[in-house]
């Protein structure tokens, strides 16, 4: 009887002490960046248009040439783009370079801060884009890197 009393009130004691709606936790995955390349003249997607070929992309994280960056390619009706997912999971100061064929098209640089409070979140700060014009495009979060082809 005195196991069952024990059990009970521990029982008791875990349900209502053993959870508090204070301590919720949440988490946020950082959010990938995204990036189009078109031309600067007619805005033509150039994975698209057949300028350039998916399986010619590298990045390289320019701190560390002998790292190849991991990244993914999206083809879906007509929209290429090139995504990178790994930033942000931990603090972090990146620099990398895009390029097709190897030759540079742009690099960027970013400073990514992992905040581990009570909603774990990332924070970007300094986002920004060298050799190349772009235009971020809200509506969908894809960075446009506007390429002159002529050169």
């Amino acid at each position: 009887m005195k196991t069952l009393f024990k059990f009970i009130f521990i029982l008791f004691a875990f349900l209502n002490f053993g959870c508090s709606n204070d301590a919720e936790l949440c988490f946020t995955p950082p959010e990938g960046f995204s990036f189009e390349l078109v031309d600067k003249t007619t805005g033509e997607n150039l994975f698209t248009n057949g300028t350039y070929k998916s399986n010619d992309i590298t990045v390289k994280n320019l701190d560390d040439s002998s790292k190849n960056i991991e990244y993914n390619f999206i083809s879906e009706n007509n929209y290429n783009v090139i995504t990178i997912g790994t930033i942000g999971w931990k603090t972090e100061t990146v620099n990398y370079s895009v390029n097709i064929a190897g030759k540079n098209i742009f690099e960027f640089h970013v400073q990514a801060t992992r905040i581990n409070d009570k909603c774990s979140h990332t924070e970007y700060k300094d986002f920004q884009v060298k050799s190349a014009t772009y235009q971020l495009d809200k509506t969908r979060g894809v960075f446009k890197i506007l390429v002159d082809t002529k050169i």
